[in-house]
């Protein structure tokens, strides 16, 4: 989610984004981000710039879901504010409330990037969420991950009520193989998005499976072939703001 496309090795180890911005990539007027300093700017790539701080971000799917979404929905999008929040290489239980825990601050910052976005006449229409890889590595956190993904869910709508959060999840395709692992449980995160889209109101999951990717000669990545590339990134991108409109398009 945070997006790796365009992020290349160099000869030292080091990597780093190559700067191409395609033109759904571009910035625009109308398409802001919410950035670090919890401040409105116009968006630019990388969108997850100062956010992802652990990684090199590249090209991800925001900023070409912001054009689809304007290009979709036309007048009825208005200005489209972008929150972006992804952390790369995180595991679930990194996010989820935890009061008695002072430093699981994920989800302490994850509402108040939401509630920041709100105080000038913002409104939030949906939930992005992509991750899961981290957990598929082991067994033990794949198990969990549906009561996990649901108490996620569930405190986030409990603490921005009474805001109406849909959820839009994308499954998974690959377990994160750069994590020490015991045995990768990819099955069972699947299966928890899935149980958990007909658990809780308003889960609409999209599978990353069907994006223009070949998992054995590895289209479509990027050179680590764990992340998608600029190309697939965009196409994510598109598929989400059709996936929005076609089920909340009416509340525009």
């Amino acid at each position: 989610m945070a997006g790796r496309g365009g992020v290349e090795k160099i000869q030292n180890g080091k990597l780093v984004w190559d700067g191409k911005v395609p033109l759904e990539c571009q910035s625009d007027p109308s398409i802001l981000r919410l950035n670090p300093e919890r401040q409105w700017e116009i968006a630019h790539e990388p969108l997850h710039l100062g956010i992802d701080i652990s990684h090199t971000p590249g090209i991800g799917p925001g900023i070409p879901f912001a054009h689809q979404f304007k290009e979709k929905a036309g007048q009825k999008a208005g200005t489209v504010g972008l929150v972006p929040c992804a952390r790369g290489g995180t595991l679930i239980e990194q996010w989820i409330k935890n009061p008695s825990n002072p430093s699981a601050t994920f989800y302490q910052n994850f509402i108040e990037r939401i509630k920041t976005s709100e105080k000038e006449g913002g409104v939030v229409r949906a939930l992005f969420w992509y991750q899961g890889e981290s957990d598929a590595a082991m067994n033990d956190t794949a198990q969990r991950y549906k009561d996990n993904l649901k108490k996620f869910i569930t405190d986030i709508r409990n603490d921005i009520k009474p805001r109406f959060l849909p959820v839009i999840i994308v499954k998974i395709s690959l377990y994160d193989f750069f994590m020490k692992h015991d045995t990768h449980n990819l099955p069972a995160v699947r299966a928890a998005e899935d149980a958990v889209q007909k658990e809780l109101p308003d889960i609409i999951t999209i599978d990353s499976r069907e994006l223009p990717v070949n998992f054995t000669t590895f289209e479509g990545f990027s050179w680590d072939h764990g992340h998608f590339n600029t190309e697939t990134e965009i196409v994510l991108g598109k598929w989400l703001a059709d996936t929005y409109l076609a089920h909340y398009g009416h509340l525009l």
